[in-house]
């Protein structure tokens, strides 16, 4: 029988979503022998900075556009901590998703693009590298995790310490981007209309999984990786009609509707704590895989894909034991740091392996700007020698942030802190700070063995120049791409 997702959203918003998943883990409730922390992970995709009604710094409502409406992400910023200074692995999905859950940088998991050519090449295995799920089940085998949504090709999520995945069986097709938008990506069989992105469908797992994860006393992960908002857009239309008001374009109203329905489903899973009695036990993290891909950015140059504030900034709020209600932290923080902040939190007796980059978040979940963050990389990475866009390698120290163009060597530095819009280059003006950060940077992705951008445009060349073949009607697509593979080679700009 065909489910009936606008009758499912309903249920949603009033919260009669009743547990009908999962059952076989009710076997497994015996009392838990002490009380652990739950963790959620509410990961969205391609949200930009101010893609929500709450602004990420408190005193400037300018960064949150006024045509977004997300109450239930209010709701957790009042609640908990908003984060001024949080990034993104990197400006892209794939390479951010593997390094949130392994702890490192995207230098270091040797997978920095979407179809990244050389890990490609040279079998990067991914198997050597521990998840985050691991780390917290080897707190407590009594925790159940689960994942949610979209994968990622190079592991299946029940590889990784997640108990519960809708990983499909085919990894190769993996829980990618398409997964949203075709029920069968073989077959192009598309998602009915009343589950757009499946929003509905993927809140009411997330919902029925904590539910019965309270029933039986077990302490959970669920991370959630929608597949919104990630193109191509799709909401409810009568969503749609109330944004499309005045002047709007009916994208920026679709947009806007499916920013709503991701907000809906996030305010199911706070109304299913609360329902279970758990919300003071639960930290919950809602955050973005990169950058904004639609409109901009307020105040930030750039979105998805560039490596400017844009791209790498995402909105972040946390809520939880211990975290103070309607604070605002301006700690830098970047995603590979959740694997340590869950390892401290769910208790795990273990030292974190020295491979991590990433430090625990405790301290400024508890203290805020007065809170630190140790990590074996005192700075922060973000490497990316891509083929198809600017190519530019970053480095942050404290409140500066050193660029190098890949291409042509050139240079810049920003007080990031006070100039977000990185608009006034401090190479000239402070070129012993520039020199101490490029070498950091230079020293730190020699000793990782990151690609190298030439490399990696002798790779996707190679690859590209594989597949012509005399008689193919595909040549002229496949020179195309070699020509522009060539012209971004010969890119000169940051944008």
């Amino acid at each position: 029988m065909k489910k009936n997702f606008k009758t499912l959203r309903s249920q949603i918003s009033l919260g009669f979503i009743f547990t009908s998943y999962l059952c076989s883990f009710a076997a497994m409730g015996e009392e838990a022998k002490e009380e652990r922390p739950n963790f959620i992970i509410f990961y969205t995709d391609d949200q930009g900075y101010g893609d929500t009604s709450v602004p990420m710094m408190k005193d400037r409502p300018e960064l949150a556009k006024k045509i977004y409406r997300t109450p239930h992400l209010e709701r957790m910023a009042k609640e908990g901590m908003r984060f001024s200074n949080a990034y993104s692995p990197a400006p892209t999905c794939t390479p951010s998703r593997i390094s949130l859950q392994f702890g490192k940088t995207t230098a270091k998991t040797k997978v920095m693009t979407v179809h990244d050519v050389m890990a490609k090449k040279n079998g990067v295995d991914l198997r050597n590298h521990k998840g985050m799920a691991e780390f917290v089940k080897e707190a407590d085998p009594n925790y159940v995790t689960a994942h949610f949504g979209k994968g990622m090709t190079t592991r299946r999520m029940d590889d990784i310490g997640y108990d519960i995945s809708d990983n499909i069986d085919d990894i190769k097709e993996g829980n990618g981007n398409f997964h949203g938008d075709w029920l069968s990506i073989k077959n192009r069989k598309p998602i009915p209309d009343d589950d757009p992105k499946r929003v509905f469908s993927l809140t009411k797992k997330s919902v029925d999984f904590i539910n019965t994860q309270a029933q039986v006393n077990k302490p959970f992960f669920l991370m959630v990786s929608h597949y919104a908002v990630h193109v191509k857009h799709a909401a409810l239309e009568e969503t749609i009609k109330k944004y499309q008001t005045g002047n709007i374009p009916r994208k920026d109203a679709m947009y806007a509707a499916l920013i709503e329905h991701l907000d809906d489903s996030l305010g199911a899973m706070l109304k299913a704590l609360d329902d279970n009695g758990i919300a003071d036990n639960t930290y919950v993290i809602f955050t973005s895989d990169n950058g904004g891909g639609h409109g901009g950015n307020p105040n930030l140059q750039g979105g998805k894909a560039k490596m400017m504030e844009g791209g790498l900034r995402v909105p972040t709020v946390v809520r939880g034991p211990g975290i103070p209600a309607n604070s605002q932290c301006d700690v830098p923080i970047v995603q590979y740091d959740f694997l340590a902040t869950l390892h401290e939190l769910s208790g795990n007796p273990n030292p974190l392996p020295e491979d991590i980059d990433g430090g625990s978040l405790v301290d400024v979940f508890k203290n805020g700007n007065a809170g630190k963050v140790e990590r074996n990389t005192p700075f922060l990475v973000f490497h990316y020698p891509y083929y198809a866009g600017v190519p530019i390698s970053v480095i942050r120290l404290g409140d500066y942030k050193f660029m190098r163009q890949l291409n042509t060597g050139e240079t810049r530095l920003h007080n990031v802190a006070t100039d977000m819009g990185e608009e006034k280059n401090l190479i000239d003006s402070m070129p012993e700070k520039a020199a101490e950060m490029d070498k950091l940077l230079e020293n730190y992705v020699k000793r990782v063995g990151a690609w190298d951008i030439e490399d990696v445009y002798a790779e996707r060349l190679g690859e590209l120049k594989k597949r012509l073949k005399s008689d193919s009607s595909e040549n002229a697509k496949v020179n195309a791409q070699i020509e522009r593979t060539k012209a971004n080679q010969a890119n000169k700009k940051w944008l």
